[in-house]
């Protein structure tokens, strides 16, 4: 967490050089950019590992037979054997 608030810093120390220094602004805007996407990474890595978060549980889908699936009668009158 605390790499995540040093990024956060460095990235603001960079918006802040790209206003005092305007013939390289653009350098210190991606520089900003590159420590805000580092930050992200960081606090989106952090967030996974917490015990607490709560579990997203897939759907199961169900055995039994989709009546909502079965196909119109062959041409001859059979049904499909599935």
């Amino acid at each position: 967490m605390q790499e995540a608030i040093r990024l956060r810093e460095l990235e603001t120390e960079c918006r802040q050089r790209a206003l005092s220094e305007p013939d390289k602004k653009w350098y210190w805007l991606a520089q900003a950019a590159k420590y805000q996407v580092q930050a992200n990474q960081k606090l989106a890595f952090h967030s996974e590992e917490t015990p607490d978060s709560p579990q997203i549980k897939l759907a199961q889908w169900s055995h039994v037979r989709d009546e909502r699936r079965v196909m119109e009668p062959l041409p001859d009158g059979r049904r499909a054997p599935w």
